[in-house]
């Protein structure tokens, strides 16, 4: 896969307002990312009760959620949900439980909901205790430095466009849409105009098999690609290499997407198609309707360091650099671009 950073967008400050009219970034909290290199995916620490926890580390989920072994050991009573989540398996759950004490970097809370998810064959089999989703915490500037394996927050209290603070060649600007929990962008893939959302929580990029089939033209008679899995009919599941997956900018040269049937919300599973465990809606939402084409996964994002600007509405993405300082000692004196 080869990332490719061309200047197609350059941020200017003639119109901006003066510096002394508006703030440089503040940062609030930092907190260390670690990868979990088996599944390509990425968890944080966070405290609950006094008892340090493995989060994976979720842009794509709407939810904050727990295993339910991991309540259990906490000794978390079960609530009913006003929502139902169903897990990659089928499994459903409706309960949630308050957290007391929550402290994730330097932030801390009470009172905090997690969903719980109902799966033990799974949790015993991944490395975290629960997911912590973005999509809950948008009150605040984030950014993802997966360079420097950092998750840090930032005041939205700062001078539009005057937030890439780190040595960089080249920064796209991305209008995002969060209006549904999730990080929804514009791309293309192939020339092909495609909705997609960014989602730490999946270790692979994946594209809508309707989606493919309606927006594309794909036909799973087309040959794979060496050097990828190969396909399973039985589940609908076919792995194909693009030209090129771009947005405003950055383009990702040959990347591998794994086209399958994809399904969002709350309903039970009753066949091979999947069902994104991290998503979740109210019981009478029609979320398939609103769905994403495509979900751009750790195999991609990994190579990416970028910056969730939340009134703006805009995402700024560079490549992922080399490790930096800390983000507080940058921040004072960021540069324009």
């Amino acid at each position: 896969m080869r990332i490719l950073l061309a200047a197609l967008l350059t941020i200017g400050f003639g119109g901006v307002a003066n510096a002394a009219d508006c703030s440089t970034l503040h940062i609030k909290n930092s907190i260390k990312i670690e990868p979990v290199q088996q599944y390509g995916l990425a968890m944080i620490p966070i405290t609950l009760n006094g008892v340090e926890k493995k989060f994976l580390l979720d842009t794509g989920g709407g939810l904050n959620s727990i295993s339910r072994e991991t309540a259990q050991e906490l000794k978390l009573p079960e609530l009913t949900s006003r929502y139902r989540t169903v897990d990659l398996y089928g499994n459903a759950s409706q309960s949630y439980v308050s957290v007391r004490d929550v402290v994730l970097g330097s932030a801390k809370a009470g009172g905090a909901e997690f969903q719980v998810y109902s799966n033990p064959a799974l949790a015993a089999r991944l490395p975290f205790d629960g997911i912590f989703s973005t999509g809950r915490f948008l009150h605040d500037d984030i950014e993802l430095d997966f360079g420097s394996e950092r998750l840090n927050i930032f005041s939205t209290d700062h001078c539009d466009g005057r937030v890439v603070y780190w040595p960089h060649d080249a920064t796209a600007v991305v209008p995002i849409d969060m209006t549904r929990g999730h990080l929804e962008i514009p791309v293309m893939l192939d020339g092909h105009p495609i909705k997609a959302i960014l989602d730490t929580g999946a270790t692979r990029t994946v594209l809508n098999l309707d989606r493919a089939r309606r927006k594309l033209g794909f036909s799973p008679d087309a040959s794979s690609a060496p050097n990828t899995f190969k396909d399973d009919p039985e589940k609908e599941i076919y792995p194909r290499r693009f030209s090129s997956l771009s947005f405003e900018g950055v383009a990702i040269g040959n990347p591998v997407v794994v086209i399958r049937p994809m399904q969002f919300g709350g309903g039970k599973n009753s066949d091979n198609r999947t069902t994104l465990g991290s998503r979740a809606e109210h019981l009478d939402d029609q979320t398939n309707r609103l769905s994403p084409d495509m979900i751009i996964g750790m195999d991609v994002l990994r190579h990416l360091h970028m910056y969730i600007a939340v009134e703006e509405r805009k995402l700024y993405i560079t490549a992922a650099g080399e490790p930096q300082a800390g983000p507080a000692a940058q921040a004072a004196t960021a540069p324009a671009n």
